[in-house]
């Protein structure tokens, strides 16, 4: 019998953004359509806030778009008039957002496509596991504590998991088993279609929000439904949402890692970097792998991506 080919897989890249994050989602939208290797995929963007003309002018630049709402009241409701936090609760409902897709991508507005190989991994990472994401550093390094004070020369600590866990109110015997554990970082991540994540993400969103902070909490939902509930996840390289400063590579002008063997950067994620989130003119020095200065910005521009992609 003649061998069948599978049909490809239907896949989304989802992004969120209000007025103020529009500018970084048009640079995240030009930054995949720059690779043709990502020209079979829908981009897919929830608006949390936007107002008429802009969404009139990232409208015929996507695929889908969905007006954001509170998936979950108790998050609304604590979250007041901070409608910027809507997408911290939106990116876990995504499949309910665009129906339909055999995997969902979630990319934060304010990070961009360098690589298309990045965009792989999440894909090879969802054929084995059904989720995948990154953590929120390096995980060669060691797990970040916040001393709190010293009590008769013993540190007194807590790490990220257990301060979300202990503000949600979760119980001791749960505090004690995520203590330990390092987090995930959000920013990135996809799950497959029918991934049995999605209702345990939710859930566990859900249960956070009672009394934790929004913030946060999203990234503890996906740590809870892999470390609580079993769930399996591949874990992706730091390249795939790459938080550091990165080098230029001295041959292709891409961006690249700052550590050797300085291997290309698959997505760089501009978290915390506000002046150059809000102004797309900033540079900054960094160096090339030749050790020489370099002034970029970090933001996407077409020229990172010329040399790289041919």
């Amino acid at each position: 019998m003649p061998s069948v080919t599978p049909p490809s897989p239907r896949v989304t890249i989802v992004t969120g953004a209000d007025d103020g994050y529009a500018p970084l989602a048009e640079d995240l939208i030009a930054s995949v359509r720059a690779h043709r290797a990502l020209d079979g995929i829908d981009l897919s963007l929830i608006s949390t806030g936007m107002s008429p003309p802009v969404l009139e002018r990232l409208r015929p630049r996507v695929e889908n778009l969905a007006d954001g709402a509170w998936n979950i009241g108790a998050a609304g409701r604590r979250a007041g008039d901070r409608d910027w936090l809507m997408a911290r609760v939106n990116k876990l409902f995504t499949r309910d957002y665009f129906p339909g897709y055999d995997v969902y991508i979630w990319i934060d507005a304010d990070a961009w496509v360098c690589d298309p190989a990045a965009i792989d991994w999440l894909l090879a990472g969802v054929r084995r596991a059904r989720l995948a994401v990154g953590y929120d550093d390096t995980p060669t390094g060691p797990i970040p504590v916040d001393i709190r004070s010293h009590v008769g020369g013993l540190a007194l600590a807590r790490t990220y998991c257990m301060k979300h866990a202990r503000r949600a109110r979760l119980g001791a015997d749960v505090v004690r088993k995520l203590a330990r554990v390092r987090p995930f970082n959000n920013g990135v991540f996809a799950l497959a279609g029918d991934a049995p994540h999605w209702p345990a993400i939710q859930g566990y969103m859900t249960r956070m929000v009672r009394h934790g902070r929004i913030f946060g909490s999203n990234q503890m939902a996906i740590v809870m439904a892999v470390h609580l509930d079993g769930l399996p996840v591949a874990m992706m390289p730091h390249a795939c949402n790459y938080l550091d400063v990165p080098r230029v590579c001295a041959e292709t002008g891409a961006f690249v890692e700052a550590e050797i063997p300085h291997r290309p950067v698959g997505i760089l994620h501009l978290a915390s970097r506000d002046a150059m989130r809000a102004d797309p003119t900033l540079e900054m020095d960094l160096l090339d792998t030749m050790d020489r200065p370099v002034r970029r910005s970090l933001r996407y521009r077409p020229e990172y991506l010329a040399r790289a992609s041919g």
